[in-house]
């Protein structure tokens, strides 16, 4: 009975920062306006990008066909006229070039790393508030309705200069096809449609946030995919098809799977995900499911301090499911809440975990934003719990222009050693709680 009575209490102190951070969240949300941009509006804006590009190139064809009309006029006119130049290009080919450099100095408290435990300042090179990365997009009108697109993004190290992803040259996006009234089609490495539908996660990429806890979330791509992707009013659909989700690695704890050999059975490191959201003026919902099949190489790890477990086998499976809903208030106040749920069917058993989060995100005048959110994930098969506290402020002098500052506050349970920040050798000693901070710059070109 006594030790029955000591799970209860502590799981109830466990349930008191998650009910505490939900009023306090929800009572700011109310009272003050947002300007945060997740990940996944980034690449709303992106899109964006792309479709006025569309736009321009559908415009600029258009104009040249006029001039062109005219010089068949002027040239079949009795008298000599002065004949009119068609327009120059544009954009060179269409081609668009964007970027993000972001990143800073930070410090993490009670750091193990082998023997060596203590507390770490440093200058991390994956990710500040969002991945630095050099992008080019591409389009070109092929027929009415009819319109050519491409990305190649590369993602790198802000510190040091290195390649990100595994190595890859564009590791972040590589893809091409085409855009219809219908959606776009495309093949290549692209995002998983789990990243696409994350409008509630407000933190998105950041170095604290969700991905603490899933170490797979700002790393959700697949190559060798196809994909289609349409948006027909306020509803967005979509779905990602892989033949061989990871030929590099670069996903924490995943190793590779490279799949697409013979005799590794039809399944080998396939992957797909599909996601289906609607998002009006005031709010927005969406729901996701991710799955990825095992094969040689691969590997699934909880990202807890738990060694990773086996997933070798066609048919072992890692299936993420999300449900994430926001709400807007005033002229750009955001709350967004979400649950993401994880199984792992492997030779070794069943294992699974749950995340929760509600996050949110104000502004006080044209230059001081503020935003952060609470995070919990139960993993009952490991006995492994967490979590997390983010809060975060930017200035910025411009829209694209920002520095920052950022604290976080990570609480494991006995077993656990869910790391405060991303990266290697920053996990805690098991049971052990972090502090981080951190002060960075963020420019978007």
């Amino acid at each position: 009975m006594k030790q029955h009575h000591m799970h209860t209490s502590a799981r109830r102190l466990h349930l008191r920062p998650l009910a505490a951070a939900l009023l306090a969240l929800g009572a700011t949300g109310l009272a003050l306006p947002a300007r945060a941009e997740s990940e996944v509006e980034a690449l709303k804006r992106e899109l964006a990008a792309q479709r006025q590009l569309i736009q321009q190139l559908l415009a600029q064809q258009e104009s040249q066909k006029k001039a062109v009309e005219r010089i068949e006029q002027q040239a079949a006119a009795p008298a000599p006229v002065p004949v009119a130049a068609a327009p120059a290009p544009l954009l060179p080919q269409g081609i668009q070039m964007y970027g993000v450099l972001d990143g800073g100095v930070e410090r993490i408290s009670h750091v193990k790393n082998g023997s060596n435990e203590g507390t770490v300042t440093r200058m991390p090179g994956i990710t500040g508030t969002v991945a630095s990365r050099l992008g080019f997009r591409a389009a070109k009108a092929l027929a009415p309705g009819l319109t050519g697109i491409a990305t190649l993004e590369t993602g790198f190290n802000l510190d040091s200069g290195t390649l990100g992803q595994g190595g890859r040259i564009f590791g972040r996006q590589l893809f091409a096809g085409v855009d219809t009234a219908y959606g776009s089609l495309t093949i290549g490495r692209q995002y998983s449609m789990l990243i696409q539908a994350m409008d509630s996660d407000l933190l998105g990429p950041n170095i604290y946030a969700l991905g603490s806890l899933d170490a797979y979330l700002p790393n959700a791509r697949y190559d060798n995919s196809i994909a289609w992707k349409g948006q027909f009013g306020n509803v967005t659909l979509g779905a990602i098809y892989s033949l061989a989700r990871d030929n590099a690695g670069g996903t924490p704890g995943s190793g590779t799977c490279a799949g697409e050999l013979p005799g590794a059975g039809s399944n080998a490191c396939r992957g797909w995900s599909v996601m289906a959201k609607y998002d009006a003026p005031r709010f927005g919902v969406a729901a996701a499911v991710d799955e990825q099949k095992g094969g040689t190489g691969a590997t699934a790890s909880f990202f807890n301090g738990a060694a990773a477990l086996a997933f070798t086998r066609p048919e072992d499976t890692d299936r993420r499911t999300l449900l994430g809903a926001y709400l807007k208030f005033g002229s750009g106040g955001k709350l967004g809440v979400g649950w993401l749920g994880r199984k792992v069917d492997v030779a070794a058993g069943e294992f699974s975990s749950n995340a929760y989060y509600v996050e949110g995100a104000w502004q006080f005048n044209d230059q001081w934003q503020v935003d952060g959110g609470f995070h919990r994930i139960t993993n009952h098969d490991q006995d492994r719990d967490a979590s997390l506290i983010v809060l975060r402020s930017f200035y910025y002098f411009n829209k694209d222009f920002a520095p920052y500052f950022q604290l976080a506050r990570i609480n494991n349970s006995a077993n656990a050693q869910y790391a405060a920040s991303v990266g290697s050798g920053v996990s805690p000693a098991a049971g052990g709680s972090q502090t981080a901070t951190m002060l960075g710059l963020r420019y978007r070109f």
